[in-house]
């Protein structure tokens, strides 16, 4: 790896951070690609807001700064655009149009921001977007996140091989919902054009 690789993922409680986090460090151990992660933030409220920081590449930190970070992994728009400040005109992100409405919204005191706006600035300001906006029904989050990890992965702006990421999804989910954790992982890169043998 020529430089480090800063990831920033963020989303909100219940939504599967901690699970990807595990995997994509998994898969970087798996690959031989020395891996650190920060602190991950939130966890104690389900439904607030949460992030993890993971770094890739020798003598690294998981310590995220501002404009900094390489690639976004947003499971939750609103809490992608909270993130806008780590990217600069380099970066990549991906974001999962899975909304999950704040208090203070559903209470009827204010509106969700508009996704569309925000996803136009990052068009015009950034590498590359990816908007996942698939409806997949009632499916388990963690599910869901590894289709849009094989979004990311399919675009070609992720540094760690796919191989490397289905050995981790092997690895780590839960007994038995490993061949659908892979078929749903595989989904997204399909999308994308990328054959996953």
């Amino acid at each position: 790896m020529k430089k480090p690789i800063k990831i920033l993922i963020a989303g909100v409680g219940g939504q599967g951070v901690v699970f990807l986090t595990d995997l994509i460090v998994e898969a970087a151990v798996l690959a031989n690609i020395t891996v650190s992660t920060s602190e991950i933030h939130g966890l104690s409220q389900r439904g607030g807001t949460v992030t993890a920081g993971i770094t890739l590449g020798d003598n690294v930190f998981g310590f995220i700064e501002k404009s900094s970070v390489d690639i976004l992994i947003g499971l939750e728009p609103l809490e992608a655009q909270r993130c806008g400040g780590f990217l600069y005109k380099d970066s990549v992100s991906v974001i999962d149009d899975n909304r999950i409405l704040p208090f203070s919204v559903n209470s009827g005191k204010r509106d969700y921001p508009e996704t569309s706006k925000f996803i136009d600035y990052l068009k015009r300001n950034i590498k590359d977007v990816i908007y996942v906006s698939e409806d997949f029904g009632e499916i388990k989050v963690i599910h869901r996140n590894l289709f849009v990890l094989g979004k990311l992965c399919a675009s070609g702006n992720f540094p760690i091989d796919i191989c490397w990421i289905e050995k981790a999804i092997i690895k780590i989910i839960r007994s038995g919902l490993e061949d659908l954790g892979v078929e749903m992982f595989r989904k997204g890169c399909l999308i994308n054009k990328i054959t996953v043998e």
